[in-house]
Order: C-alpha cells, then sequence, then structure tokens
C-alpha cells in the first residue's frame, strides 16, 4: 500500500464516522423527544441549548461548579 492510499481509506473512514455519528446523535434526541413527550416551552428550551457551541456549553458548566 502507498501512502496516498493508506490516506484515502483514513479519509473515508473518517468522513464515515462522522456521517454516522451525527446521525446517531440526530436521532437520539428525535427518541428523547418522543419518549419524554416535553411540553413547547421544554423543547424551547433544548433547541437553544443544542444551538450552542459545545465548547460554549462546557466553559458554562464550569463556571458554575463549585469547589469546597
Amino acid at each position: 500500500m502507498s501512502w496516498l492510499e493508506i490516506f484515502g481509506w483514513f479519509l473515508a473512514f473518517s468522513i464515515a464516522t462522522s456521517f454516522w455519528y451525527r446521525k446517531g446523535v440526530k436521532h437520539g434526541i428525535h427518541h428523547a423527544l418522543m419518549l419524554l413527550d416535553l411540553d413547547q416551552q421544554q423543547i424551547k428550551i433544548l433547541n437553544k441549548e443544542l444551538k450552542k457551541n459545545s465548547l460554549d456549553i462546557s466553559k458554562n458548566m464550569s463556571s458554575t461548579v463549585k469547589y469546597n
């Protein structure tokens, strides 16, 4: 195998993994919405939180944690 072929396989694997991960997350959120039976206000809050960048969420969570 040449380095170009190895790079091609790695790129294909990365794209496929990313696609399946995103598809799984969307399916999980859909399943949770059906299972939890949220009202409109709770769905709006959930959508707002899901649109945030994951870095912003982790910063927000770390700032609210209080240590003794």
